[in-house]
């Protein structure tokens, strides 16, 4: 089985998917760093060479990719869901997980240190932060709320996760 974890940056796809994958003995796949290591780049390089039009197609070719894997975690970037018919597609393909956690604690992750490697959130207010974070969301939500799971907390643990899953019957 395919699980795609999907939500805003900030939202805990990376941290809850490495530990999803190691209790469930999946794979653990993260489209961001894929992109990367394909481009050699980070992904404000990426934006700054060849703009945003390019790297959303290469975010749309290497979640075609993630078809192929069998039993793995894939933490998607932000905005996969939204382009393209990425959302449709990682609903064919796996099971899709809405990681929602509040705007004031996206926005606490995100400013001071959490947005250093995040290019359109350096040098911003806890107040510009958040603005931005609530207008994403605003534009992203009608994505984001087809996952076929939605967990909305802050204190959300991969065992959470687990926990609905075997409730839910989709896994063993």
């Amino acid at each position: 089985m395919l699980i795609y974890l999907i939500g805003l940056p900030g939202s805990g796809k990376s941290t809850l998917g490495k530990t999803l994958a190691q209790k469930l003995k999946y794979a653990y796949f993260d489209m961001d760093d894929a992109i990367c290591a394909r481009e050699q780049k980070t992904i404000e390089e990426i934006f700054a060479d060849k703009g945003e039009n390019y790297f959303r197609e290469l975010e749309h070719e290497i979640l075609h990719e993630t078809f192929d894997l069998k039993n793995t975690i894939i933490s998607t970037g932000g905005g996969v869901p939204c382009f393209f018919d990425n959302i449709n597609e990682m609903k064919r393909n796996g099971l899709t997980i809405f990681i929602n956690p509040t705007m004031d604690e996206l926005a606490n992750r995100l400013g001071g240190q959490g947005g250093a490697n995040r290019p359109m959130l350096k040098g911003k207010s806890h107040k510009q932060v958040l603005d931005f974070i609530e207008t994403k969301y605003k534009e992203r939500a009608p994505y984001y709320e087809q996952a076929k799971l939605i967990f909305s907390t802050n204190k959300l643990k991969p065992q959470d996760i687990l926990d609905r899953l075997k409730k839910d019957k989709l896994i063993s």
